[in-house]
């Protein structure tokens, strides 16, 4: 089979590497401080599962461009590599110029920028002419003021280049906008990538939330389902679930599909996954983000019960330039669901106690610890916060709906 290499493997990054070695690819993984224990999420309970199934983990300094290019280059004189995938969005862009450098399949490194800095994403889409939210990128608290003065009284705050909601803020007033830009502000700086300095301040959209999830083959889009989104309690915007496929009649779903198909014409994206998050609108579907990149939060796993789609083989064909088959029209109404636990309030906990009929449950397929007991827990305004989950299939979206609901009731931490 083919040798693969994904770059610092993290979230559904970690499971690539678990799927690629299943298919039978020798799979490298490039990773910061990999040889000296460091390398952040690659040292998770998930990040070692991962490097244990890979054949080789490689340590390069990875927020260092050229350093990783000619570490990549070595390699490649070594071993051959037929494909490089980033194993998480903020290693989009290097792994594009590594593909490029190389001369294997992947994003063109010139058309990363809106696939991966919102303000310029919102920029594309204003090119195109494509309806999104009003919206400003702006570099200090005067113009985060004068922006929301502009565009309130109800707006987000958010860093352009960061992802699990971290420090998206909806603001109701200017001194608001200030305190958010400074977190937003903050957490663009401390991403491990160079920060722009910028902050975009958004137009709030009142309507439920979706996900898109497909791949780009060849120019053409796949749209493979569309995901529910259950939010926590704002001002944050902290995903706590999701449902494939959501629930929606075909006229909508075709509105959001048309919407996305137009988008990733806008931001140039030709090859790969995507991961794209709307809310429906009165003026229709109108764009939160766009990712070059796997979903995060185990969705494609969801995808995979609900749909019977291999987004991760997916992904690995369109690196190395094979063909994938035409996606298959699902069958029957199964529907999978993940719930995630957050806990306001709680600075720490001794004891992870689930319910004995839901542990119980075949319908219930996996119950995890996020965040084991005598952890400080962080604050759970981002998916930081997220302290367990239960991932589970029903028959319809009732009954799954229904079972995730009772799992947030019959779970505690005392």
């Amino acid at each position: 089979m083919s040798t693969v290499l994904i770059v610092e493997p993290r979230s559904s990054g970690l499971e690539l590497v678990v799927r690629a070695r299943e298919l039978g690819h020798t799979v490298l993984v490039l990773a910061a401080g990999a040889a000296h224990g460091g390398g952040g999420h690659i040292h998770t309970e998930a990040g070692r599962e991962a490097r244990a199934r890979a054949h080789r983990v490689i340590s390069a300094d990875t927020a260092d461009r050229a350093a990783a290019l000619a570490r990549i280059r070595a390699l490649h004189a070594d071993t051959p590599l037929d494909a490089i995938l980033p194993g998480f969005e903020h290693y989009v862009q290097l792994a594009a110029d590594a593909a490029a450098a190389l001369g294997l399949p992947g994003i063109d490194p010139d058309g990363v920028a809106p696939l991966r800095h919102k303000h310029r994403m919102r920029r594309a889409l204003d090119a195109a002419g494509l309806d999104q939210p009003g919206h400003r990128a702006v570099s200090c608290e005067r113009s985060a003021a004068a922006a929301y003065a502009e565009l309130g009284p109800v707006c987000v705050v958010k860093p352009v280049d960061q992802s699990g909601s971290l420090d998206v803020r909806k603001v109701r007033s200017a001194r608001e906008a200030r305190e958010a830009f400074r977190g937003a502000r903050r957490s663009g700086r401390a991403g491990g990538t160079r920060g722009t300095g910028l902050v975009l301040v958004e137009e709030y959209v009142e309507g439920p939330e979706y996900s898109v999830e497909g791949y780009v083959e060849d120019g053409r889009v796949h749209v493979l389902g569309i995901t529910e989104k259950l939010l926590g309690a704002e001002p944050h915007f902290v995903e706590v679930g999701h449902i494939v496929p959501a629930q929606l009649t075909a006229s909508p779903a075709r509105r959001i599909e048309s919407y996305i198909t137009r988008v990733l014409a806008a931001v140039g994206l030709r090859i790969g996954p995507f991961h794209a998050e709307v809310r429906m609108s009165g003026r229709g579907p109108l764009l939160m983000e766009v990712a070059a990149r796997l979903p995060g939060d185990r969705i494609p796993d969801l995808l995979r019960l609900a749909r019977g789609h291999d987004l991760y083989e997916i992904m690995l064909r369109c690196y190395l330039g094979v063909p994938n088959p035409e996606p298959a029209a699902p069958r029957g109404s199964t529907r999978a669901g993940i719930r995630y636990f957050l806990r306001p309030g709680l600075d720490s906990y001794r004891e992870f106690r689930v319910d004995p009929e839901l542990r119980s449950d075949p319908r219930v397929r996996e119950i995890g610890v996020l965040l084991p007991p005598g952890s400080a827990l962080p604050d759970p305004g981002s998916s930081a916060g997220r302290l367990g989950y239960v991932l589970a299939s029903g028959a319809s979206y009732r009954e799954t709906a229904g079972l995730l609901q009772r799992a947030e009731a019959s779970v505690t931490f005392s």
